[in-house]
């Protein structure tokens, strides 16, 4: 959406609400640029282990250690590229209940962002299925259902900080 259009419809929106899914208004999503993805909010991806006072290069240095679904995750997001080869993934950090990526859209994509997202989305959904207990994920899914949410591990959208 361009700024022009925006500010059109902008008198029609009501109120403004607060919201996480913010898009930056004069973007175009398929064009070069640099993005900081957060995605996630469910404690499945792993713990932090270690002991806050230690010195590295100890044994005791604070750290991820990734759950089997946080691994399962973490290499889905980690070959965006081998999917979407004018997307890069520069770094991408996974924490115990979410995670932060960022992407480099290297050159003019066919499709925008966020239908490469939604893929990497499905897979990680997919994913969890495979690595969860069937009684956890038909509890997730009832309660993704109940809550109006499209997925089991990530909202819908995503919130990208882009400038």
């Amino acid at each position: 959406m361009d700024r022009k259009t925006f500010e059109s419809q902008k008198a029609f929106a009501g109120e403004k609400k607060p919201s996480m899914q913010r898009r930056c208004v004069d973007n175009d999503y398929t064009e070069r640029r640099m993005y900081m993805v957060t995605e996630g909010r469910k404690p499945l991806f792993g713990k932090v282990v270690g002991r806050s006072m230690a010195v590295e290069p100890s044994a005791e240095t604070p750290r991820i250690e990734l759950s089997p679904l946080g691994k399962a995750v973490e290499k889905i997001w980690l070959t965006i590229g081998e999917h979407h080869p004018e997307v890069k993934v520069i770094a991408l950090q996974m924490m115990p209940d979410h995670l932060h990526a960022i992407l480099f859209v290297m050159t003019k994509m066919a499709k925008p962002l966020g239908k490469v997202l939604l893929g990497v989305k499905q897979a990680c959904n997919r994913a969890f299925r495979e690595v969860m207990p069937a009684e956890f994920v038909a509890v997730a899914q009832q309660h993704a259902k109940q809550a109006r949410e499209n997925g089991l591990l990530f909202a819908k959208g995503f919130n990208p900080h882009c400038r």
